[in-house]
């Protein structure tokens, strides 16, 4: 949304990461990212407070006044299930989930907080499939405490895999084909299956601190995903973030697929630490392909309107200067013609002036072909150096030259004398041309010539 400002801030167990994005004509712009690390030996409430003291520090630092802040927790804490229902459900699909959620989570609705990301649609079958997505209440409510204390208020949470799918698409807009993300954060993966720009599956995986026990889960999870939810595509797309393409991970995976490629990011360097950051703070900038909030609606804050307001007084500046351009159009159009006047007066004056030098270049032409015509078949002098001077070459030059009637003594020096008969025969101007004497050597080693020709007739 244009003029709209977000906040998005992961929160996991080991660092806070917090980007701040600005919405703008040419796009969206990253204005600030930060991060903050965070010690797992604190207590609850303890660590609670670290992480509300740092957003807000952020919040003030950077001086922001109006933004919505979504806040984005780990997919371990999730629960994930692909649902099949009629279509006609469509209109109360929350309320249906609610009321049968047990027969797909062994919970109560009353003990986890759920959203659903719908799949896809088909009337045909007058079915839909959707993702559910579901956090166990104790566990949400952390996050919830955090975002009661937050000074400008939440507006959202979701699952960082979800934020990393809207952080691809963001970036791929035009992706429609079968994709596997791969994003490697520490001690551990998230994957995200999409299909039609929708998230159909997600796995966030925790592994041990060896680095062999992270190799071994990248290469056999993504075959696992391929399998299962891409049979019928010959080669997938693997996006990888967080894994270069000189790691041996990198090398590894490519054994299996084809079509592996790093994800493009939002910076050139030390941008995959804010990738989901990023992605949670898509939520309040544009409309995201994936949007699943867990937040109950009666807590978010109020969706920020600065946006809006900016666009109607945007729409009320371009009402009142099309008033006043309409209150000028014809004071405007009266200035035009009596300039449109003013410039015919002066062209006519120019055109009168041109057409008395055409008239007298025609004079010109006409006693040029007379004289011309008091020597009919010869040709004068001038025409003769003209001709001369454009055959002959750079390397030869003339020391006399006669003119008798219409023949013609040529004396000078070249590198080639032959080649300059050859040039002067080749000429409409001259005929009859022959060595009047023999060529000798000059000092300089140049060809001392003496050259006769006729001026050709005219008729």
């Amino acid at each position: 949304m244009l003029f709209n400002s977000s906040i998005g801030i992961e929160i996991n167990d080991l660092q806070i990461n917090i980007v701040y994005l600005k919405g703008s004509f040419k796009g969206v712009n990253l204005a600030a990212e930060s991060s903050c690390q965070l010690d797992a030996g604190k207590f609850r409430r303890d660590r609670q407070s670290d992480i509300v003291s740092f957003i807000n520090g952020f919040i003030r630092e950077e001086k922001i006044t109006a933004a919505d802040i979504f806040i984005g927790i780990s997919g371990d804490h999730s629960m994930i299930r692909e649902i099949e229902f009629p279509l006609a459900v469509r209109e109360n699909l929350r309320t249906t989930l609610a009321y049968e959620i047990e027969k797909y989570i062994p919970m109560s609705a009353n003990d986890i907080y759920f959203d659903y990301h719908i799949i896809s649609e088909s009337k045909d079958e007058e079915k839909l499939k959707l993702l559910l997505v579901a956090v166990k209440k104790d566990v949400f409510e952390y996050y919830l405490e955090v975002a009661e204390h937050i000074d400008k208020g939440v507006s959202g949470i979701e699952i960082v895999p979800a934020a990393l799918a809207n952080y691809f698409l963001y970036h791929q807009e035009t992706q429609q084909e079968p994709v596997i993300l791969l994003y490697s954060r520490a001690f551990g993966y998230d994957a995200v299956v999409l299909k039609q720009r929708s998230m159909v599956y997600t796995k966030s995986i925790t592994v041990a601190e060896t680095p062999d026990d992270k190799s071994a889960f990248d290469s056999e999870e993504l075959i696992r995903l391929r399998d299962i939810f891409c049979p019928e595509v010959e080669n997938v797309r693997v996006v990888l973030y967080g894994i270069p393409e000189s790691d041996d991970r990198f090398r590894r995976i490519s054994t299996e697929f084809q079509d592996i490629t790093s994800g493009i990011t939002h910076a050139a360097t030390h941008s995959e630490q804010f990738i989901p950051a990023f992605g949670i703070a898509l939520n309040g900038i544009c409309n995201v392909p994936v949007e699943m909030n867990l937040m109950p609606a009666q807590l978010r804050k109020k969706p920020n309107k600065t946006g809006i307001y900016v666009m109607f007084a945007l729409a009320g500046l371009l009402v009142l200067a099309g008033v006043v351009w309409a209150g000028s159009h014809l004071v405007i159009q009266r200035q035009m013609l009596k300039n449109f006047d003013t410039e015919l007066a002066r062209l006519r004056t120019e055109a009168s002036a041109v057409e008395q030098i055409q008239a007298e270049t025609e004079q010109v032409k006409k006693n040029i072909e007379y004289i011309r015509s008091l020597r009919p078949g010869g040709a004068y002098v001038i025409e003769v150096a003209e001709e001369l001077s454009n055959i002959i070459p750079p390397d030869a030059w003339l020391t006399e030259l006669k003119l008798v009637g219409n023949e013609i003594s040529l004396y000078g020096m070249a590198e080639s004398a032959s080649g300059l008969i050859l040039l002067l025969e080749e000429s409409p101007l001259f005929e009859d041309v022959e060595f009047i004497s023999a060529i000798r050597k000059g000092r300089n080693g140049k060809e001392i010539f003496r050259i006769g020709c006729k001026v050709f007739a005219r008729k």
